[in-house]
């Protein structure tokens, strides 16, 4: 989530969706008769759920706001940001944005939340921490109020499931140095450190407060701990692309059994500490210990190698491959990057959430 603009959300209701122009319309890979909705596990290269290869893709967006921001309106009673997010009609920082509604308490909201998900045919979901402010929000709630944290976490999973969605639930990101410290000292990305302790205390519990729920398909661990502006901060003065790929296996060692959803982290993949091939790939992915395989991708090119590649090279290490955070960068705002999705699931890809959803039929909402 390098500096993307945010999108926010609104309240759905179909007889009133107003459009703000033509655009091209995408439609998502789901089928028409939805594959049966439960539990999410892992073999090999295949996602199933209820134990059974899904007859639809994994589909759906990013939003890395709604969850901090229900932390501080309905957690520490900063009631301006009820129903902000920024995911259906954003950029969050719009003043006149409007709001997921009714939104009075966090039932309300994250119905109508996940109602709308899907509305747009979304039945996937990342959710939680991009960065160290939202990263700040979550683990301070943690910290401080755990129960209320834990309350609104099972609320959210609870009304995902009841909309047919399911989340994946990101526990923290940076984008900046240096980062964010889980109230410890040093670096996270420093095994020997209080911080990393803490981070690994407060990701083990959040995890296990959800075990067993039908809402959450995976855990995200980290978002783009491979940014470029922490491989300047950090990894080039600490051992470079090898200490990451230690860094990554000993946050997979150290989170084993804390839950058993599946796992991943959201590496960047591609950027000034990692290039492409299939060598830099398993370094930052494909053999770190996780049961999911992660990268994210904005560019705008339509060579399919570009997404035959890295399917081949996570099938070739036993794993899937969810492209966490996808999008046409050229043009800003960024746009659905509609031929990577289907050079993706063409090549055997299960899952994608896609940056934002421009391009959907009938997006952005505009409320009423």
């Amino acid at each position: 989530m390098r500096g993307k603009a945010m999108r926010t959300a609104a309240m759905l209701s179909i007889p009133t969706l107003l459009l703000s122009g033509p655009r091209a319309m995408l439609e998502t890979p789901l089928n028409e008769a939805a594959s049966a909705y439960g539990r999410v596990t892992v073999q090999g290269p295949s996602i199933l759920v209820n134990g059974r290869m899904p007859s639809e893709k994994f589909f759906g967006a990013v939003d890395p706001t709604a969850l901090p921001f229900a932390i501080l309106a309905y957690i520490r009673g900063e009631t301006p940001y009820a129903g902000k997010s920024s995911l259906f009609n954003g950029p969050d920082t719009d003043p006149g944005q409007t709001r997921v509604a009714p939104n009075a308490a966090p039932e309300e909201f994250w119905d109508r939340y996940f109602s709308l998900l899907s509305y747009y045919r979304c039945n996937l979901v990342r959710i939680g921490a991009g960065d160290s402010w939202g990263t700040g929000i979550m683990h301070d709630a943690w910290l401080d109020r755990r129960s209320e944290f834990t309350d609104l976490l099972r609320t959210m999973e609870a009304r995902a499931e009841a909309h047919g969605v399911w989340v994946v639930l990101t526990l923290a990101g940076s984008a900046e140095h240096p980062m964010y410290a889980f109230g410890g000292t040093g670096s996270v990305f420093d095994a020997r450190t209080s911080a990393y302790d803490g981070y690994i205390a407060y990701a083990r519990s959040a995890m296990a407060s959800l075990s067993g729920r039908r809402g959450i398909a995976w855990y995200d661990l980290f978002n783009e701990p491979d940014h470029n502006s922490a491989h300047a901060g950090w990894w080039q003065g600490h051992g470079g692309k090898d200490a990451f790929f230690s860094w990554a296996s000993g946050v997979a060692a150290d989170t084993t059994g804390a839950s058993d959803h599946p796992r991943t982290m959201g590496v960047a993949g591609l950027g000034n500490m990692f290039g492409w091939g299939q060598e830099d790939f398993d370094l930052c992915a494909g053999r770190v210990p996780f049961e999911i395989a992660s990268r994210h991708y904005y560019a705008s090119n339509h060579d399919a190698n570009n997404f035959i590649g890295p399917e081949q090279w996570a099938r070739r290490n036993n794993k899937p491959l969810y492209w966490g955070e996808l999008a046409n960068n050229s043009v800003y705002p960024l746009v659905r990057y509609t031929f990577a999705e289907q050079a993706i699931y063409a090549n055997g890809g299960q899952a994608i959430t896609s940056m934002v959803l421009t391009g959907t039929p009938n997006y952005p909402y505009t409320g009423t």
